[in-house]
C-alpha cells in the first residue's frame, strides 16, 4: 500500500494504490451483498422508486435488481466478514428509506383524498338527475 498522504482541511487523507483499492471495493462487495439485510435494502429501494416514479418504473427495477443479485452473488464468498459498524449502517439505511418512502407517500395520499373530497362534493352539487362518472374518482392510495 502506498502510503501519499494529502493535507485537505485539516484532514490527513491516506490514498491507496489502485490495486489495493480494487481489492477493498471487492471486499466490501462481498461485506455490503453477503449482510443479512441486503435483500430488505433492496427491496425497500426499489419500493421507494416506485412511490417516486409511479408507472414509469414498471418492470425496470424488478429486473435490476435480480441481475444485480445474480452479479453480486459471485462475490460472496463461502464466509462473509461482518463488522457492527456495517450492521448499524445497513440497519440506518433500511430505516431511512423507510421514511423516505412515507414521506413521499404523504402528499399522494393527501392530494388523493383533497381531489375524491372534491369529486364527491361536484357530484352533490350537479344534482341526482345528472350523471357524474365515478371513473373521475382518484383511486390511487
Amino acid at each position: 500500500m502506498e502510503d501519499q498522504s494529502a493535507e485537505n482541511g485539516g484532514i490527513r487523507v491516506l490514498e491507496n494504490t489502485g490495486v489495493d483499492q480494487e481489492e477493498d471495493g471487492e471486499l466490501f462487495k462481498r461485506m455490503i451483498t453477503g449482510h443479512p439485510l441486503y435483500g430488505l435494502l433492496i427491496e425497500t429501494h426499489l419500493k421507494c422508486l416506485k412511490v417516486a416514479l409511479g408507472d414509469q418504473i414498471g418492470d425496470v427495477g424488478e429486473t435490476n435488481a435480480v441481475d444485480d443479485q445474480q452479479a453480486y452473488s459471485k462475490l460472496k464468498g463461502a464466509t462473509t466478514p461482518t463488522s457492527p459498524d456495517l450492521d448499524h449502517f445497513m440497519e440506518a439505511y433500511c430505516m431511512e428509506l423507510s421514511r423516505l418512502k412515507e414521506g413521499m407517500e404523504q402528499p399522494i395520499k393527501e392530494a388523493a383524498s383533497f381531489i375524491n373530497a372534491m369529486n364527491m362534493e361536484l357530484k352533490e352539487l350537479s344534482g341526482p338527475n345528472n350523471a357524474y362518472p365515478a371513473d373521475l374518482l382518484c383511486t390511487k392510495k
